[in-house]
């Protein structure tokens, strides 16, 4: 992750050197001292900050956000944006489908509203392209792998998080290869606060159990896209009998549960998209006492 300089902050989003460091010492802003005392910002607190402030970045390539500059303002992004997203990725334009994604992110839009929204939309229809020509398939697979890298890098701009931060651990069941849910609700997960965990695509129950001992979780999701998994019950038990010892929550969700109708274990709490997941994560997120050397606050 890279550190910023205030000037270098400063050009990116078209202020004054001054006031950026006027928002450091003011603690709205988080810096690090470089052994030569030189403020040092965090990229992922920069972008938290653009946010907060809704500030437009002007030159995103300063943020090293490349794809960012490929991309119509952020106004027309919103509005349009599943109509952009879908063409770019059936056009399997990467960089185009990146920017928009941190275009609606440093707009203000959570995770969980662009996963629901535009890129849920687009994929729906991608998904669809199969049942006109086998070619479909090609840009099914294609887009795929575009969205996978779209939501790592946006999990990279995610709000800073300490070591003390809770930990989320889940993956996708096992047999089950859909690798974007589970990497979704990592994302959600990262930017309501945790530290996120994926253990990825087609994770085995006892896998994922001999990671919650490990790294003692305060949540766990399992995904499921299948329509069909005659294992399923049986897997997901293993994982609840462990979370309800634990007395932790698991949370499951994905198609599987949704319309194919697979029971989810006793207690598990089933979501039915990424913002109910956040609604979710938000609520049992556990309360950390303050940083005292934090005062962030607003600006006037």
């Amino acid at each position: 992750m890279s550190n910023l300089s205030p000037r270098s902050l400063a050009e990116a989003i078209g202020v004054s050197e001054s006031s950026l460091k006027r928002w450091v010492d003011d603690g709205l802003l988080t810096a690090h001292r470089t052994a030569g005392g030189h403020r040092r910002i965090p990229l992922n607190e920069a972008i938290r900050f653009i946010r907060q402030i809704g500030a437009s970045v002007l030159k995103p390539e300063v943020l090293g956000l490349f794809d960012l500059a490929q991309v119509p303002p952020a106004t027309d992004v919103e509005r349009d944006a599943a109509t952009l997203m879908h063409k770019a990725l059936e056009a399997g334009e990467a960089s185009k489908v990146r920017g928009m994604v941190q275009s609606l992110y440093l707009s203000g839009w959570s995770p969980a509203r662009i996963f629901d929204g535009p890129l849920r939309e687009s994929m729906t229809k991608i998904g669809e392209l199969w049942l006109h020509a086998d070619w479909g398939i090609v840009v099914e697979h294609r887009a795929t792998d575009i969205v996978i890298s779209a939501i790592n890098q946006l999990r990279l701009l995610s709000p800073p998080r300490g070591e003390a931060a809770p930990v989320a651990l889940g993956c996708a069941i096992d047999e089950d290869f859909h690798a974007v849910p589970s990497l979704m609700a990592a994302a959600v997960l990262g930017d309501v606060g945790y530290l996120d965990i994926n253990l990825g695509a087609a994770t085995p129950a006892p896998v994922l159990v001999a990671a919650m001992n490990h790294h003692k979780p305060c949540l766990v999701w399992v995904a499921c896209s299948l329509d069909k998994h005659k294992n399923a019950a049986g897997l997901l038990e293993q994982v609840a009998i462990a979370t309800r010892a634990a007395n932790i929550p698991l949370v499951v969700g994905g198609r599987g549960f949704i319309e194919a109708k697979i029971a989810p274990p006793t207690g598990a709490m089933v979501v039915e998209s990424m913002s109910h997941l956040e609604q979710i994560a938000r609520s049992a997120l556990p309360h950390t006492p303050s940083d005292p050397n934090s005062t962030r606050g607003t600006l006037s």
